[in-house]
């Protein structure tokens, strides 16, 4: 894991960068998802592999129309409109880059749910714009892993929940502490978090910090498999985009950032098919008091 500050504004920086890779990939998917596709039988193409991953998390999290949602680390809105199509629920779509926000407004408007979804610039780890007690569920697709601190965010995720309110999220998490990898693998990790402005722990450290930030009734499913075909695309893409990036940087039409976010994509399906990665849904209910 890397030992570096986490900055948000490096984030942003990372993501805003990122960008144009990301709208060849929607235009591939056909719409602005930027998280791992899960395949299954029903789902074998990019497209509607990326709305099962929603789908699976959704159905885990029990959403229905009653519900107000937060989305934490947004991106550019595709889960949001989807619980907004798909439930009818009011969603709050926080996110630290404006062009992000900017493409998730235009989402919920070409999708005619902008009456029901809300993008705020917010910080996830303090989330300033959000009432206390004031959604029923704080849901993150691959968000987490890019906080610093876990407990913080869980903390202000508690904060801003009703007495019955609830957690989803999908991440990227270590099978084991990092301290028992090998150290190759800890700088592949650490490769990844620093290209992608990532910090990724491991799912039992994880889950002990639910419990110690006042969460409770944790489920953990693993759902690797289901995306390993997403990241072996992206590796098979990044293998080819990689020699040509590194060209084009040299003339000045691509960036470093640009290459470095190739290069971890291929280290990440790596460290998934070596089994030091592993792609978790994990579900909690907001208990009354902390422990």
């Amino acid at each position: 894991m890397s030992t570096k500050d986490l900055d948000t504004d490096e984030v942003a920086e990372i993501y805003d960068e990122l960008l144009k890779t990301y709208e060849t990939e929607w235009a591939y998917r056909g719409h602005r998802s930027l998280h791992l596709a899960y395949y299954d039988d029903d789902h074998d193409e990019p497209g509607s592999a990326a709305m099962n991953t929603m789908r699976l998390l959704s159905e885990a999290a029990e959403v229905d129309s009653s519900d107000r949602i937060l989305n934490i680390g947004c991106g550019a809105g595709e889960d949001s409109v989807w619980n907004a199509q798909a439930y009818g629920t009011p969603v709050i779509g926080v996110n630290i880059s404006e062009s992000q926000l900017e493409f998730a407004r235009e989402n919920a408007e070409e999708h005619g749910v902008e009456e029901l979804t809300t993008f705020n610039y917010d910080n996830f780890q303090t989330l300033e714009t959000v009432d206390d007690d004031s959604v029923t569920l704080v849901w993150g697709l691959e968000a987490l892993s890019h906080s610093p601190d876990r407990t913080q965010a869980l903390d202000s995720a508690r904060r801003v929940l009703t007495e019955d309110g609830r957690v989803a999220f999908t991440d990227l998490f270590l099978r084991t502490p990092v301290e028992t990898l090998s150290e190759s693998d800890r700088k592949k990790i650490e490769y990844i978090d620093d290209a992608l402005g990532l910090r990724i722990g491991d799912i039992d450290g994880f889950e002990t910090t639910l419990r110690e930030t006042g969460f409770e009734n944790i489920e953990i499913e693993e759902l690797t498999d289901g995306i390993k075909p997403c990241t072996k695309r992206r590796r098979k893409f990044a293998r080819v985009a990689y020699p040509v990036g590194r060209v084009m940087e040299k003339l000045g039409l691509t960036t470093k950032m640009q290459i470095n976010g190739l290069a971890a994509s291929s280290k990440i399906h790596k460290l998934i098919q070596a089994g030091v990665l592993g792609y978790y849904m994990v579900t909690a209910d907001r208990a009354e008091t902390t422990n």
